[in-house]
């Protein structure tokens, strides 16, 4: 290559990189992931799940897409691990068996929502802690207490109930 279409070909990328700072481009933007599973615990059995929809009155447990999790989270936007890829909460609809091998059909509404401000409900199976969700990220807020896996799904309160912004785990 002669020394004049180098040139040429080194400002059209500056002025690629000039346009794509001005518009507000950004390259993690292109690096999100979208995470429903959040649980350590073998075959999801032993989790804390938030779900997008309320619990039924007539049933013990909330059946829609959840976030499933053993940890807590600060925001349940999502975070970012490194500062250039960013990681979104959001809710998916796990098979049956994830449900401590019980029969639950899974209701695949919700499936792929965020979870910031769009959850309803929440059932903790995990038998090591307790957790609350709260309004606001960084703890703040209302909450709603859920004990050591006792069985019953609770739906959040009306303060928190599609205002959630985070949840933490009590061990």
């Amino acid at each position: 290559m002669d020394r004049t279409r180098a040139s040429a070909t080194a400002a059209l990328t500056v002025a690629a990189a000039c346009a794509a700072l001005l518009t507000g481009a950004s390259s993690a933007q292109a690096a999100t992931s979208y995470v429903g599973d959040d649980c350590s615990s073998s075959g999801n059995k032993k989790c804390f799940r938030i779900h997008y929809n309320s619990r039924s009155e007539t049933t013990t447990q909330s059946r829609s897409a959840c976030l499933a999790t053993n940890r807590s989270r600060s925001d349940h936007y999502g975070y970012s691990p490194n500062g250039a890829s960013y990681v979104r909460w959001v809710f998916r609809s796990f098979p049956s068996d994830a449900y401590g091998g019980m029969y639950h059909p899974c209701d695949p509404t919700g499936d792929g929502q965020g979870v910031y401000h769009n959850a309803a409900s929440a059932w903790n199976q995990d038998p090591y802690a307790a957790y609350a969700v709260y309004s606001e990220t960084g703890y703040g807020g209302q909450n709603k207490w859920y004990p050591k896996a006792d069985g019953y799904a609770r739906n959040l309160g009306s303060g928190i109930k599609n205002h959630n912004g985070a949840h933490k785990r009590y061990a």
